[in-house]
């Protein structure tokens, strides 16, 4: 599976980056062990996934959602065929 980038790398994301904001598919890889946050547009609603060490992960999302997600690197992307 390729992935086609959408935007720029955003290390340790705090819930304010409009790319990872507008993105409904996220590329996460963890540098050390961390927690996931997501939270529903206009607040509420807040979901959470722990990522490992090193873990790596794609996160499908709905445009409007933050993501806050300290030791990691996002990148907003598109599944290329």
């Amino acid at each position: 599976m390729a992935y086609k980038l959408l935007g720029d790398l955003v290390n340790d994301p705090d819930g304010t980056d409009a790319s990872l904001t507008n993105a409904t598919l996220i590329y996460v890889a963890a540098s050390a062990s961390t927690e996931l946050i997501l939270e529903a547009a206009g607040g509420g609603n807040v979901r959470r996934i722990k990522i490992p060490a090193n873990g790596t992960m794609t996160l499908v999302k709905d445009a409007g959602e933050t993501v806050a997600c300290l030791n990691s690197d996002c990148t907003p992307i598109a599944y290329h065929w």
